[in-house]
């Protein structure tokens, strides 16, 4: 069971983030942090041919679900069980293509505006 989401991301692969949801602790730039996570995640896949699913300290993790449009990415407790999380991560993602299905091609345009209103969607899967 998932105790607290401190940060949700939705990231082109080429590390652009194009939605952002603070719920917790992290006050880090959403632009840094997705070009960070995706620098790492890009490394992993050329090193060892593995793309990263899990980033973890001792206190929080991130934790990546990615489907070769976006990267859908949250910043958790360290405690929270993973599956848990990639489960939340998989309604997150099939909500937001729901939402906008043509989200790919939205967001070549440059203009995130619409994606603001995912905010009060996931109300109802964080909830």
């Amino acid at each position: 069971m998932l105790k607290l989401i401190h940060n949700l991301y939705i990231v082109k692969p080429n590390g652009i983030c194009i939605f952002h949801k603070k719920y917790g602790s992290l006050e880090e730039d959403p632009q840094s942090i997705a070009g960070f996570l995706t620098a790492i995640s890009m490394f992993s896949k050329a090193i060892i041919g593995e793309k990263v699913r899990i980033l973890a300290t001792n206190n929080f993790k991130f934790v990546f679900k990615t489907d070769g449009k976006f990267t859908f990415v949250t910043f958790v407790d360290n405690s929270d069980e993973f599956e848990d999380t990639q489960r939340l991560l998989e309604n997150i993602k099939d909500l937001f293509y729901e939402r906008y299905p043509q989200a790919e091609y939205e967001c070549k345009s440059g203009n995130l505006t619409p994606f603001e209103n995912f905010k009060s969607d996931l109300e109802t899967i964080i909830n």
